[in-house]
Order: structure tokens, then C-alpha cells, then sequence
């Protein structure tokens, strides 16, 4: 391996793979060898449209018309250009008109830090920062992330001090934990700044709540003026059935935060949405606010949105349509197998045996297939969140062997 490193549990440049590949095509990743793996993860939940030839062709010439004028890097923070304003304008056509500006990042972690930023900024109550967040939610791995995310705090309890005092509470799954939730909630909830949601506990094995109790969360926290930021990096542009998850909901929240499937993945980007109500705050603001980094608004990176956000728009049907389908074949298939699983739209989880999950991970990459694997307090197993345009037969027959491997080690 070359002279490089990753913290991902160790110091090390092992991979959770260890396979090395150089092409892609469709669904699929191959290696050197030019073997072919289904990939089933979608690069992390990034690569939302898979490797489409006619989407990275797009890509290609609008890189080029960029590279050609030899513009490869501008300032956002000292100089203007037009495609800043043409991505915004399509965030908010697809977020919606409830929402009023963005703010550009380069990856769902800094989206944390920058909306925790901003709650400090317009509704710090007290002399500390006070944040909720559920157990077993995840916000990144930046400092921010730390702090608010509820799956690594055993990893993540070696730093002192982490942002702000974080109260942690339970991700209900039950009629009656919601109910105790909402009560705990609307008790105490007046003295904190914000609360940091994500609507699908994606990381930790896709677990989700009702419609009604969101609803009915989102109500009590805006009653006590308690900033919503709704992180939606692992759970937007359609995976859940919807556009967004919040599109579930009559409450809407104060900041979204979106990464990932933006741009499918090709270059580190990401963006934090405003509602309108907090755009009017953070204007009449009277501190000085400061979050940048260069790479903040990259031209190549903003270029990249662009031409994945013009594919959303213009396909927003068919690909919710695809979804559903999708999402039917998936429960089809566990129903008939009779194999417990959580899914929405296509984001799925298949509970293993206790130590079971690395084991399987391995076998189905042997079968050329690759799955996400997830571990919480309670139990660990794997998730599946294919491509929103995979092929249904293949997602189907590799479904069958997924169940069929878990069932073989229970």
C-alpha cells in the first residue's frame, strides 16, 4: 500500500474490503481482475444514480468547460460567480419554498458543525450550548459530529470538552416510547438551543418512528423555540419513498442539512438549507459570524450538484416511481422469506446473530455482492440501500441470497 493512512477504528490503510477497484459500470464495481461486485451500499449511500455513462458524460463536458477557462479554483468568500446562484436556486426548487437560502460545505460533517454554528449564533439560551440529539443517531466524525452523535459516543468519549452539553434521548420505535418521548420532550425541552434529528437512523441499522410522532415532536420544539435541523445526508433524494423524509410530515424543519446523493458522490460536497424565518434571524444577527473553508463553493464540486440536481428534476417521477418499486420487491422478498427487517423505500436493515454480521459481510463478498454493516448497543446486522435505478431482477435475486446466507448462520 502506499504511504497513507485512515482512522476508521485503527490507524491503518486497511479497508473494510480490502479490494481494490478500478471501474464502474451501472450497479456494479470491478476490480483488478476485472471481477464484479454488486454493489448493494451504493458507495456509502452516495451514489445515489450508480455509474451511469450518459450522467458521468454530463459530467465530463461540464468539468471541461470549467478546466478549459482555467478557472479550477475561486474564493466564494471573495468573489462571485453565476453557477453559486444556479445550484442555490435548485436546491431550494427541490428542497422547497418554505426554505430561503443555502449555505455551501464540503461534506455532511461540516454540515453538522456549521448548523450547530448557526444555532449558537440566533438561540443560545443560557450561558452553554444545549443540544438534543437521539441515541444512536450519527452526524459525522467532525467535532461537531462528536458531540451530537449519539451511535460513537463510546469511541468518541476520549474528547473533552465536546460542543456544548448534549442530552441524549431514546429513538422510540413503539406507540409507548413515543408517547413517553413526547411527554419527556415537552417537559423539558424549553432550555435547550436546538435538537439535531436524523429521521432514519440510517448508520445504526435503519430504524424509524411514525409519521404522527414527528409531527407532534416538531410541534413542541417549535412551540418552545427550539432550532429543528433535520439532517437528511444519509436520507435524501429518495431513498425513503420521498424526495426528503420531511416531505412525510406537515411540520417542516428550520435547517436541512444534505450531502452525499447531491451529486452522487463524485466530489466532496454539501450544503446546509435555511428556512426563511431563520434566514430573518441570521440577517439581524448582531454577531460577527464567521464559517469558511477555501474549498467551500469549488466550482468543480458546485458543477458536479448541478448536473445531478438538473437529472432530479427532470426525473423526480420516474425515480420516486422506481423506489416504490424497488421498495416492494425488497419487502416482497423478506416477507416470503419470512426474515425480520425495518425498511423504508429502499433503505433496509436484516438483523444477524451477535457476531454473525462481519462473518456474513465476508461470505456475500465472496458471492460478489457487497452490503453495509451496521452495529448498535442492541444488535448488529446488515443494511442494504441499493441504487435508486438498479435492475430490479438482479436487486431481487440478490435480495434471495442475502436472506437466504442470514438465515444459514442463525
Amino acid at each position: 500500500m502506499g504511504s497513507y493512512a485512515i482512522l476508521n477504528g485503527q490507524y491503518t490503510s486497511d479497508s473494510l474490503y480490502g479490494i481494490e477497484f478500478t471501474k464502474a459500470e451501472g450497479s456494479y464495481l470491478y476490480d483488478e481482475n476485472n471481477r464484479r461486485y454488486l454493489d448493494l451500499r451504493s458507495g456509502l449511500w452516495n451514489v445515489t444514480l450508480g455509474a451511469d455513462k450518459s450522467i458521468n458524460l454530463l459530467l465530463k463536458e461540464s468539468f471541461s468547460k470549467i478546466l478549459d477557462n482555467g478557472l479550477g479554483y475561486l474564493d466564494i468568500h471573495s468573489y462571485n460567480h453565476k453557477i453559486y446562484s444556479e445550484v442555490s436556486d435548485k436546491i431550494i426548487k427541490i428542497v422547497g419554498d418554505s426554505f430561503q437560502n443555502v449555505l455551501f460545505t464540503n461534506s455532511g460533517s461540516e454540515n453538522t458543525d456549521l448548523a450547530l454554528k448557526i444555532s449558537g449564533y440566533i438561540n443560545k439560551k443560557g450561558e452553554s450550548n444545549k443540544i438534543l440529539a437521539f441515541k444512536n443517531s450519527y452526524h459525522g466524525t467532525f467535532f461537531g459530529g462528536v458531540s451530537v452523535s449519539g451511535l460513537d459516543q463510546s469511541i468518541n468519549n476520549i474528547f473533552f470538552p465536546k460542543y456544548g452539553d448534549v442530552k441524549f434521548i431514546d429513538f422510540p420505535s413503539k406507540k409507548e416510547e413515543e408517547q413517553r418521548i413526547l411527554k419527556w420532550i415537552e417537559e423539558y425541552c424549553g432550555t435547550y438551543d436546538a435538537m439535531f434529528i436524523e429521521p432514519v437512523l440510517a448508520s445504526a441499522g435503519v430504524y424509524k418512528s411514525s409519521i404522527s410522532f414527528f409531527n407532534k415532536l416538531l410541534k413542541i420544539l417549535k412551540k418552545n423555540n427550539v432550532l429543528i435541523v433535520f439532517d437528511e445526508v444519509a436520507t435524501g433524494f429518495f431513498k425513503t419513498g420521498k424526495t426528503f423524509y420531511f416531505n412525510y410530515l406537515t411540520e417542516s424543519p428550520d435547517i436541512v442539512c444534505l450531502s452525499k446523493s447531491i451529486n452522487n458522490g463524485v466530489l466532496p460536497f454539501g450544503c446546509v438549507i435555511v428556512s426563511s424565518e431563520i434566514d430573518e434571524r441570521l440577517s439581524k444577527s448582531l454577531y460577527t459570524m464567521e464559517h469558511f473553508s477555501t474549498q467551500n463553493g469549488n466550482l468543480l464540486g458546485m458543477e458536479s450538484a448541478n448536473v445531478i440536481l438538473d437529472y432530479y428534476l427532470k426525473n423526480k417521477k420516474n425515480l420516486l416511481d422506481n423506489v416504490e418499486k424497488l421498495s416492494s420487491c425488497i419487502e416482497k422478498c423478506c416477507v416470503q422469506e419470512k426474515i425480520d427487517f425495518r425498511q423504508i423505500g429502499i433503505m433496509t436493515s436484516i438483523k444477524t446473530e451477535r457476531a454473525q454480521a462481519l462473518f456474513i459481510v465476508n461470505e456475500l463478498k465472496k458471492l460478489g455482492i457487497l452490503v453495509y454493516l451496521y452495529l448498535n448497543d442492541n444488535e448488529e446486522g446488515i443494511s442494504i440501500i441499493p441504487q435508486i435505478n438498479i435492475d430490479e431482477p438482479v436487486l431481487e435475486k440478490a435480495i434471495r441470497i442475502i436472506i437466504k446466507k442470514v438465515k444459514f448462520y442463525q
